[in-house]
Parts: C-alpha cells; structure tokens; sequence
C-alpha cells in the first residue's frame, strides 16, 4: 500500500496528540551548552559585536570533519523565554555567504562566527532580540549540530547592563551535608563584580566579567546568595538560594497507605512519593509558606522506594496546593493526584469560569506544576448504579470529543446532549481522553497527571454526574486511556530527566529514554518495568472504581513493547510475543477486580497477535476508512476485513469503524472528492445517499461498531485543514431534511442492531462484497436478513436478486410486502439505491428516509399525453395503454415504488391497445415503463 494511506493515520499522531498552546511548557528547554558552544562576551547584548565558537565534536557531533560549518541563525523577538524564531536572515540547504562560518586556526573542529545583532537582523521598529537561535549545518543541510539532548542552541542577550548566574541554573538549590556547589556569575560587560552569602561578600574582583567561587555544605541552614555588579553609574544584583539539610530520615511505611495522597482524617494525611534512589524530598505548599524546611523533610524507606511524609493540623475541606522538592531542583505535584495547578493555564480557566472556585496558582513561590490536596471533601452520590450492559457485540460506540461536541466545551454541555444520543440509539459512549493534558486546547493525548481529571472540562464531579447521567439512561462510558507515554511535564518525566523537560535519563524506572517503536509521541513507557506495570494497574483501577466507568480504549496499544522496531514500521506490527504477555497480565488485572469491563485496544498488528487477543477476551478497532472513503467518492472495494470471521476469530470483538477522530470524514470526502458523473455525487442530495448506503452495509456487518463524532448526520469539515484546531460544531445541520434523512438511516439501523440478534451473533453471516452489486445475508433461527446495494453509478436495470426461500419478504425502509416465487426476483436499482428485506414484518421506521420515491423522481414525462394514454385512471381490475402506431416490438413493466418489477414482457404490436391484468396488485402508485435501445419512456398510475 502507497506510504500516504499506510502511514497517514500514524503519521498524524505525532501532531494530534500535542496541543496548540503546549510549546508553553518547554520555554526553558534549550539552554546554551557551554562545552559545545561559547561566546564572546559570555553575557552580550544585541549591539555588541559577539564572537560564537561552536565545537562540530560535542552535541550531536554531525558535523565532526566537514570541510565548511554553516549557521543557520535565528532572532528571537517573543520573549526571553521564547523558543520560537522570529526572524531566519540565513538560508537552509545552500551555500549562503552569510552563514558561512570560519575554521578556528590550528583547530580541525572549532569554527567562529562574528555578528553584531542589531545589524545582522532586519528588526522592526519596537522589537527586542532577547535570544539567538542556533543551528549548525553542513552545505547541503543533511548533517547537523544540534546540542547533547538533539535540540537548537539558543544565546541569551542581555537587555542592557545585567549580571546573571551561570550556575547553578535554578533559583533554588538543595544540599546535603558535604556537597559542594560551584557558583559562576557573568556579566555583561568589565565591572566590579562581588558574590556574598547571607550578607558577607566571599569573591570579589574588579575589570572582568566572570567571578566564580565553591560554596562548601558545612552546616544545615538556608543561604541566600547575591551577585552585585557595578561599572561606573551602571549597577544590577541577582539572588538565589541554597538551602543545606542533612540526609532523608529512614522510616518504614506506615502501614496501610499507599503511594499518593492518603487521608487518614478531616486533618491529617500521609503523602507517598515513589522516587527511587533519590537523595532526599521535602514538602513545599501553602501549609508551610512554600518554603524549605527541615521540618517538612520527608522520611525515606530504608531500600531506598518512597519518601513519606505525616501532614497534620490541616482545616478540613481546605484546599492547599503543593509539590515535592526532590533532591534540590525537581519541583513536581503528586503524581496521584486527582487535582493539579498548573502555573500557565489555571488564568484562562478562572476568567472563563470553567472551574468554579479554583484557585490560582502561587506565581512568584514556585515554579512548575503543583497539585491539591483536599480533607473532608463532599464525596458525589451516584444515582443509578443498576443500568444495562450491552455484551461487547452489541456496542454501538459513539467516540466523542468534549471539547468539540458542544461549543461550551464542558462535561455539563455534554450532559445536557445526552438524550440527543439516546434518541440515536447509542449504547456506549467513548470519550477521548479527560486526564490532565499539556495545554487547556487539546485532543487529549498529551498526558502529564494520569489520575487528574483536565479542569477546562470542569469538575471531576462534574465528569461523574456525566457517567452517572449516561448510565441513567443505559449508556456505558469507555474511556480513551492513553498509557503508552507521558509528556514531558508528567512526574514520572521530571523525576529521571536531562534539565526541566529534556527526555527520560536512563535509570528513569518507568520511562525509555529512547523509544522502543516507530511513531512514537511524548516519552515511551517502559511496560516490561515492574513500576510501570504496578502504574498501569493503579490507574485503570482507578478510573473503574473512582469514576465507574466502564471500559478503556487503550490508545496506541501496539507500542505497549520493549522491542526495539527502531523505524521499521513492518517490523513493529510483526507478531509479538512480548507485546501479547504484557497485554494478556495488563487485562487478567482489569478482569480480577472488573471483570465486566470492555477492553479495547488500538492495536493494528499482525492478525495472529489480534485473533489470540481477542480470542482471549480483548477488543479491537477495525479501521475501514480507507475503503469506506473510497467508496464514499464514487469506488467500490471489498470491506470484508471488518467481519471478525474473515479474520479467524472464534470472538465477536472487532469494532469497526467508518470514521474515527484519526481519520478523515466519508461525507467531505463525497462532497470534494465524489464522482460527477453519470451521478453528481458533490450534490448533497446525492451524496447523502451514498453515504446512506455505506452506513446500511455497515451496519449490517455482525459485530460492535464504533462511529465518529457527528458522522450520523454528515459531518463535512476537512480533518486535516487544521488537524487539531476546534472545530465549528454544526449542529444547525439537524434541521437540514437532506442531513435528516442520514440521521434517521443511522436511527434505523442502530435500531435494528439492538433489537435483532442477527446483527450481533448471527447462526450464519454471508457476506458478498466484491461486485458493484453487493450482499449482506444474516440469519438468527427462524429470522432472515437479507441486504442488496447498488455500490455503481448507473443503474442496475434487471438486477436477479437471490433469496434463499420463496414466499413473502418485506422491505424495512417502506414497509412493502413482496412476493418471491422460486429463489430470485428481478429489480432495478439506481446508484446508490439499497434494498434490506426480513422474511418477517418488522416496524417502518419513522420518518423520510431513503431517496427520493420513483413515483416522484422522474420528472416531465417524455411523451404527449394524446399519443401516450394509460385509463381508466384510478385503475381497478386492469389498466389499459395506448400507444402511437409506430410503437412496436417494444419491451414493457410494470415497477412498484420500491422499484420491484412486478410485470415485465414483449409487446409486439399486432394489438392497438395493451391490457395489462392487476387483479393481484395491491392499491398504490406504479409506474408504466417502456424501453428499447433508443429510449426509456415512463408514465404513473394508481390502482385503487
């Protein structure tokens, strides 16, 4: 298959799990790497002129021997945090003069680079340069140098007369008894420079721009530092601090608690941080003014594991947002906890109301995301514990984005719409997924905080009252459960990393430092890792305790591996029997505690690996986009890949899917894409009814199905016009009667599925797919489906349809009654038109659905009325036609309104008068036809 359409899904991934406003969390990602790159002044300014020596055999080391370095060099205008360059005067992938670089004399691998860059860069007027970004290249650019963590260089431009730390970096540092930490100051240019501690100055010096001095751990206390630089009547100061403890209490567990937050009473917790191997922990919150204190060290498990810690004398039910300061400079929020504060986003949510009550973050006393912990909080009461299950072969799932299903983006907007999708018919509701993600704008996959519900949504109670209102009305809630990788503002990132947000170091316990699987976004768990896998089972334990919720679709399941594919996409959907232990453990813990709950897995691997998953009781998506959207414009494919008996599966768990928020919308496809001729498919009326008869077909295949957001009544907004942007709801669609027609085909269909077994464990399922003219036979015991359509653009004009029996068969979109002698009977169908007959009578659904009636479609008949004459009209017994003279040897019938041919024969002429019997029609509209190699001629009557 062509790399657009293997690959386009997984491509895509990449870009949808992030959202728009995540880049927020990294502004402190790239740092100049002194070793690699160097400059003079080490401190300069935009007007200076700065020398920039680079060392091609650090960092990436791409550019070790080249003949030329070129550099590719950016302004950065936003911010002086901002990684985004502004304004790109060099060229990539040429020989650009101005980017050339010069090799340092005697040096095989030190290259210069001088600029002054006030004039090196065109800024407008009003614009600051706060940074420089960098990146360093060969001619052609396919070789680069990039720092140790792969990332640009960025150089920070004094905004006038400036001393700053060097090291350490962080404005707050932690030391044991015995350490050491150097400490560097800069400046922008020569000056009196002097470092003091506590008041007492310990280095001095005067004419230079660097000081540097060893603070020595000696004695437990608190240090501010302060650098002081002064030239002339220029003067500018910087503090940090450096808190000195001695080394982690050892204490056991109390017994009973468990990692997280654990309340013991209205005023008082314990708090447990898994953190192996770290030196020490201290709590930092609003119950201690944020600050360091020895007496808000944590104890430490004598093998090393947890950190603990006994909070008393809290006000019950007060909120009070903290972190744990490990090892000095690791600022995170519990990892546990079902709340977080988060220092960039929680401003958009309070003046928007999303969360009542919430309160901000405490800018200016900590930095990064903190969390909550709340005594005597008001538990939810759940209403409707006792409710209907559907078994898994009888889901109709309906995936759904919050922040897109109503424009208020809420879980109480989404609430409100539950009877919409009861009225529909779902039974199961898939939300993607409502943990706490990077950025408030989100589809989700970004995760940071696995037991924290995101607050753009609104409360957790508010989620509850959501599930306990689906429930109410019979609707299972499947949550989106995202644990193939965290993003890099997640706990168990920051714990084991390079910096703030570089990857996962190697001795992380739950994370790869490099991903083991093609594709992969954010950073890759390790699932073979006794701590990921205790992880993985707390949090789906979690979510089907604490919020009862249902099920999970694991997103991303077939990367729950320690294979390394490397790139090799082939190669990762091989059979894995790794991958099949890790699920089977992963599902046998849902199962003990849980054993009703769906499990359904993203997998798309070798069938084997899947057959012996889902014969073991998992689900698994069945992606038929491709064949649906080809279809969609006009094609006709063979989509019995979404029937799990072509598969081999012994169990009914493949949900298929048209449409999935990872693919592209069947009707937009129709409607851009669609054939013009001999049918328009772009006309919305044509269009809805091709996209009828993709949804009749499938629907009609045996098994869960699964749709997408809005495809019930033709969502048709591009998906990739801007992949992971919000998009415009369109529920205005609803009153639009061609859009109601699919709505109210999806209704029928639904309906059918709940109510008849066949749809769901049929005795016996045929399933004839690879003609323009395609079947669908089921049969439960003594009830029969059977189900023909036109999938080609002209009409079938004596289409031999076979039914297994003869006798009376009944259409369930118009109730008509037909009566079959022997095995087949001959019909008409137009493009896109279907027939679904029963050999039993069952309830016309409600409402206009199917395309416009034949009686009505044909418009001005083509022959005068004097020359072509059908009487008596109404007819009763028999109708008689006239015909112009030279009208002979011509073929007739007689079609009802479901285009059934009920008469059909040869008029050769010797008779002036054609009398065709109708004593075994029943009352209603019939056409007259009559056609010949030239033409087709029609006229209507009606029969008493």
């Amino acid at each position: 298959m062509a790399f657009f359409f293997h690959y386009y899904p997984v491509i895509f991934r990449i870009m949808k799990k992030i959202s728009s406003s995540f880049l927020l969390f990294f502004i402190f990602l790239q740092t100049l790497s002194f070793a690699q790159v160097t400059t003079i002044p080490g401190f300069p300014r935009a007007v200076d002129n700065i020398k920039i020596i680079y060392d091609a055999t650090r960092g990436t080391s791409g550019l070790q021997g080249v003949d030329q370095v070129y550099i590719h060099i950016g302004a950065v205008t936003e911010s002086p945090t901002s990684i985004s360059w502004s304004i790109v005067p060099t060229q990539w992938g040429v020989d650009d003069p101005k980017a050339r670089m010069t090799k340092v004399e005697g040096e095989e691998n030190i290259w210069e680079f001088e600029l002054v860059p006030e004039d090196f860069f065109d800024v407008p007027a009003g614009q600051t340069i706060y940074r420089l970004g960098i990146v360093f290249r060969n001619i052609d650019g396919n070789r680069e140098g990039k720092d140790d963590r792969n990332q640009d260089f960025f150089v920070n431009l004094a905004q006038g007369f400036q001393v700053a730390f060097e090291r350490p970096a962080s404005s707050s540092t932690l030391l044991e008894i015995g350490e050491n930490q150097n400490i560097d100051i800069i400046s922008t240019g020569n000056a009196s420079l002097n470092i003091s501690i506590n008041g007492t100055e310990v280095a001095a010096a005067t004419g230079v721009d660097r000081l540097s001095y060893v603070f020595e751990a000696v004695e437990i206390g608190a240090y501010e530092i302060k650098a002081q630089a002064s030239a002339g009547e220029d003067e500018s100061e910087a503090t940090i601090n450096i808190s000195v403890v001695g080394p982690s209490p050892k204490a056991d567990l109390p017994a009973g608690v468990l990692k997280g937050i654990n309340y013991l009473s209205d005023t008082e917790a314990v708090l447990v941080l898994e953190a192996p191997n770290k030196k020490n922990a201290f709590l930092i919150g609003d119950f201690n003014g944020w600050e360091i204190s020895l007496d808000y060290q944590m104890n430490q498990t004598p093998d090393r594991e947890m950190f603990w810690f006994h909070l008393k004398d809290l006000i019950p039910g007060e909120e009070y947002i903290f972190q744990y300061l490990v090892d000095g400079d690791i600022r995170i929020g519990d990892p546990y906890a079902d709340k977080v504060s988060d220092p960039f986003l929680d401003n958009e949510i309070i003046q928007q109301n999303r969360y009542p009550g919430l309160k901000p973050f405490p800018q200016g006393k900590t930095s990064f995301q903190a969390t909550f912990l709340q005594t005597a909080q008001e538990p939810y009461e759940w209403k409707y514990l006792e409710y209907n299950k559907p078994a898994p072969e009888e889901l109709v799932v309906y995936e759904l984005l919050v922040r897109d299903f109503d424009e208020r983006r809420t879980f109480k907007a989404v609430v409100e719409r539950l009877d919409y999708l009861k009225d529909l018919g779902i039974n199961a509701i898939e939300l993607l997924p409502v943990k706490e993600f990077e950025g408030n704008i989100s589809w989700g996959y970004n995760p940071s905080f696995f037991f924290a519900v995101d607050k753009f949504y609104g409360p957790k109670n508010h989620l509850k009252e959501l599930i306990d209102e689906a429930h109410k009305r019979d609707m299972v809630v499947i949550l989106d459960q995202v644990l193939n990788h965290a993003f890099g503002q997640s706990p168990y990132v920051r714990l084991y990393n390079d910096g703030d947000f570089g990857p996962p170091t190697e001795d992380n316990p739950w994370l790869n430092r490099v991903a083991r699987h093609p594709f992969n976004v954010g950073y890759d768990f390790n699932h073979e890792s006794p701590y990921t896998k205790a992880f993985v089972d707390s949090v789906n334990n979690y979510w089907l305790t604490e919020y009862k919720v249902d099920g999970f679709r694991f997103d991303l399941s077939k990367g729950f591996t320690q294979f390394d594919s490397g790139d090799d996409v082939g190669l990762w959907s091989q059979r894995d029997e790794s991958r099949i232990t890790i699920w089977k453990n992963i599902y046998d813990q849902i199962r003990k505690d849980h054993p009703d709950a769906y499990i359904i897995l993203e997998h798309f691997a070798d069938n084997s690996e899947e057959r012996e998953l889902a014969d073991y009781g998992m689900m698994f998506w069945g992606n038929l986009n491709f064949d649906f959207r080809e279809m969609a414009k006009g094609g006709s494919r063979n989509f019995d890949w979404g029937f799990y008996q072509t598969r081999g599966w012994s169990k009914n768990n493949l949900v298929s899917y048209m449409e999935s928020h990872d693919e592209e919308r069947t009707m937009w496809e129709t409607l851009t894409w669609g054939q013009t001729s001999p049918v328009n498919l772009r006309q919305l009326s044509n269009a809805v009814n091709r996209n009828q008869l993709l949804a009749a077909f499938f629907f009609a295949i045996p098994g869960p199905k699964m749709l997408w957001q809005f495809e019930e009544f033709g969502y048709d907004l591009e998906l990739n016009n801007d992949r992971l942007g919000i998009k415009p709801t369109r529920w205005e669609y609803l009153d639009n009667p061609e859009r109601q027609r699919l709505w109210r085909l999806y209704q029928a269909m639904i309906k059918l599925k709940k109510e008849q077994n066949a749809f769901n464990k049929p005795q016996n399922a045929i399933l004839n797919l690879t003609q323009t003219l395609k079947t669908i036979r089921l049969v439960d015991d003594d009830f029969q489906v059977l189900l023909f359509g036109n999938f080609g653009l002209t009409d079938i004009n004596n289409a031999n349809l076979t039914f297994p029996n003869p006798g009376k068969w009944y259409n369930y979109f118009t109730g008509e009654e037909i009566d079959v002698v022997g095995n087949s009977k001959t019909f008409r169908l137009r493009p896109n038109e279907f027939f679904l007959f029963t050999n039993q009578r069952l309830n016309k659904p409600e409402g206009k659905i199917l395309m416009e009636d034949l009686i009505t479609s044909f418009g001005p008949e083509e022959m005068k009325s004097d020359e072509f004459k059908i009487y008596p009209v109404p007819a009763s017994n028999y109708v008689r036609v006239g015909l112009p003279k030279d009208y002979i040897n011509f073929n007739y019938r007689v079609i009802d309104v479901t285009g059934s041919v009920l008469k059909e024969a040869l008029f050769d002429g010797q008779d002036d008068i054609l009398q065709i019997d109708l004593k075994d029609f029943k009352a209603g509209l019939y056409i007259f036809e009559i056609f010949d190699n030239r033409q087709v001629i029609r006229k209507r009557f009606i029969k008493h």
